[in-house]
């Protein structure tokens, strides 16, 4: 085969626009068994003509070799055959149709001088201000915590502190003996807060979340709080006789002392547990994680699998960290940090894949013009509504 066919072949799986045809004919290449050389040769000349992006000789490499080990053995029965390289075929575009400017993101978040900004000119969008949050009072009065630094407040005898426009801090005074009313904490698009409980809990709230919880443990047999929307990350102070519950959609969330995120952007929501041991209930259905699994709710019960519990959790230190999801999960997610809107001209661009990790910046060109190079789109602003364009790989 000419190498520009194997080329135009590559390129067309990895922007997902090949044909049945043409996968059948790049598969048949890719199952002789001479073909090792050749994927070398064309990983290599891909990643020569990847200019903008500094890959090292070391990374270069291993990005090759992790392709190479997929290598499968000619006896193997043609079927399987098949079937693994369109699993290495899967692997290799992700890899170098994605990854490799996913390695570029992880290059971003590492400098040692901070992220800089990768868009010139000027920008489109105004700095984000991620410090906000709206506390919702049990006699149904708001505050807006953007807008009172550092104040002070009296809910019977507990203290509210807004501390610097970053953390929501409850103080009870001694032992209550009568119930506490239940505040509600409001994180729109764009925003983020911290929350520290009357019990010394941590909360982080991520962009478009409402917890609701008591402004004191008193005269209660469990710390019970509701995620009603949103994305939370719980550091739970231990308490021998007073478990820690969250309800979320149905499912309750049980622990005693731990630290898990819980996750209710999605109708099935999930939870992923970073240490200590929480018990996953709604209904007649339960289970127990253990650290590094994540449980999801769906169709009646609960599913468990072990996962990296960093990507489920970087959002509460600032990062980003796109798993291998698709671009229309990316852009939700986006949407949420941003406060935009995106717009598809195809339908088909939402279920392109992509994976790296970046620092969340001021302004949302940044992580758009890294997001262009990783997976062959053109973002355009207009007002709060971002326009996503295909554009071909060169």
């Amino acid at each position: 085969m000419e190498d520009n066919r194997l080329r135009e072949l590559f390129s067309k799986w990895t922007s997902n626009s090949i044909s049945a045809e043409e996968e059948m004919e790049l598969m048949q290449f890719l199952s002789k068994g001479s073909a090792a050389q050749q994927r070398l040769a064309l990983a290599s000349e891909m990643l020569e003509q990847q200019q903008e992006i500094p890959l090292d000789e070391e990374s270069r490499e291993r990005i090759i070799s992790s392709i190479l080990e997929k290598e499968l053995p000619a006896e193997m029965p043609a079927v399987r055959r098949m079937q693994g390289f369109r699993h290495w075929m899967k692997y290799a575009a992700i890899l170098l149709g994605i990854l490799i400017s996913g390695a570029v993101l992880v290059m971003y978040l590492n400098k040692d001088n901070g992220a800089q900004p990768v868009v010139a000119g000027k920008y489109l969008s105004e700095p984000l201000e991620p410090n906000k949050a709206t506390l919702i009072l049990a006699d149904g009065s708001s505050i807006d915590l953007q807008n009172r630094p550092d104040e002070k407040l009296v809910q019977g005898a507990t203290e509210i502190v807004n501390v610097d426009t970053t953390l929501l801090k409850y103080t009870a005074a001694g032992e209550q003996v009568k119930p506490a009313g239940y505040n509600t904490l409001v994180i729109p698009r764009g925003g983020q807060y911290r929350l520290q409980l009357a019990d010394g809990t941590e909360v982080w709230l991520n962009a478009a979340t409402r917890l609701r919880y008591p402004a004191h443990f008193g005269s209660v047999s469990k710390r019970e709080v509701v995620l009603e929307s949103g994305e939370a990350y719980f550091k739970v102070k231990p308490h021998a006789t007073l478990p820690f519950v969250v309800n979320v959609k149905g499912t309750e969330v049980q622990v005693l002392g731990t630290e898990f995120n819980v996750n209710a952007y999605a109708n099935n929501q999930s939870t992923t547990l970073v240490n200590g041991s929480v018990r996953l209930s709604a209904g007649d259905a339960k289970t127990l994680l253990e650290p590094g699994l994540q449980g999801t709710f769906s169709n009646g019960k609960f599913v468990t699998k072990p996962v990296d519990t960093e990507t489920y959790t970087a959002w509460k230190d600032g990062q980003i960290i796109i798993d291998e999801i698709t671009l229309g999960e990316t852009t939700d997610n986006l949407s949420r940090l941003y406060d935009f809107d995106f717009e598809f001209t195809s339908p088909q661009l939402k279920h392109r894949r992509v994976g790296g990790r970046l620092k969340k910046m001021e302004h949302i060109e940044d992580v758009l013009a890294i997001i262009e190079q990783a997976a062959y789109v053109k973002f355009n602003i207009k007002g709060r509504t971002i326009l996503v364009s295909q554009v071909m790989p060169n």
